[in-house]
């Protein structure tokens, strides 16, 4: 298992450099270059820079995570506040792709216990992928968050192409993903899901996915209600 996820990293890391490499010495080779054309490579070098940053980040989130070194800031939330924030910071990619999102809340939602940078990196995380598989223009997103018993439940939904039940079995594991309709490579790491799902376990949460094929996928997670918050529920009822 070392081995295959040496491998793994390894590949994963030399696409963006390659990228980057190449670019670079193609502008460093041709200072004269259209000036539209030096854009676009430039253009291609912020992109698989980005990437790669990310990749390092997730790589190195798992490693504390899976070692037991993780810093947990730990705080009593509202779950709808942090959801409105991810909302907002994915704003613009929503609006460059033509992405309607709606959201529907259950009022007086109790607080529940988690690291706000923790659950917010989960959120975009969900979203992410949930903008990656919309149609460019005919994307539609919901987001639904409910009372689910003794804890406050988060649903995702997207009108993409759906996720078969072979797919679904294995993309929260690390380093796997499930490729879209058109070109079966989705862009990614394919870390993304495997961090949410430890991450949600570690607040004592659940997080899942239900889809069929053609009708578009729903990622859904739970984390339980902080006793207190249970109390401040049942006082103003």
């Amino acid at each position: 298992m070392k081995d295959d996820f040496i491998s793994t990293i390894t590949h994963e890391l030399r696409t963006p450099l390659t990228s980057i490499r190449a670019f670079s010495e193609i502008l460093l080779s041709q200072p004269n270059a259209d000036p539209a054309q030096r854009l676009k490579f430039v253009t291609i070098i912020a992109k698989e820079t980005e990437r790669l940053s990310r990749l390092i980040n997730q790589v190195l989130d798992l490693a504390k995570i899976d070692s037991g070194r993780a810093e947990w800031h730990v705080s009593r939330l509202d779950v709808e506040e942090i959801v409105a924030d991810a909302l907002a910071g994915m704003g613009q990619l929503f609006k460059d792709k033509g992405i309607v999102v709606e959201t529907h809340v259950e009022s007086r939602l109790p607080r529940v216990k988690a690291d706000v940078d923790r659950l917010i990196q989960v959120l975009l995380n969900l979203l992410s992928n949930a903008v990656k598989f919309c149609e460019a223009g005919k994307g539609r997103i919901d987001v639904t968050l409910s009372r689910a018993g003794a804890a406050v439940r988060v649903d995702i939904r997207d009108n993409g192409p759906g996720i078969s039940p072979e797919d679904q079995a294995v993309i929260f594991e690390k380093f796997r993903q499930a490729g879209d309709a058109l070109t079966n490579k989705p862009a990614g790491t394919g870390l993304g899901l495997h961090i949410s799902r430890q991450i949600i376990e570690h607040f004592g949460g659940r997080l899942w996915v239900e889809s069929r094929r053609g009708e578009g996928a729903c990622f859904s997670f739970t984390l339980p209600v902080e006793a207190r918050a249970e109390d401040e529920v049942r006082v103003a009822g």
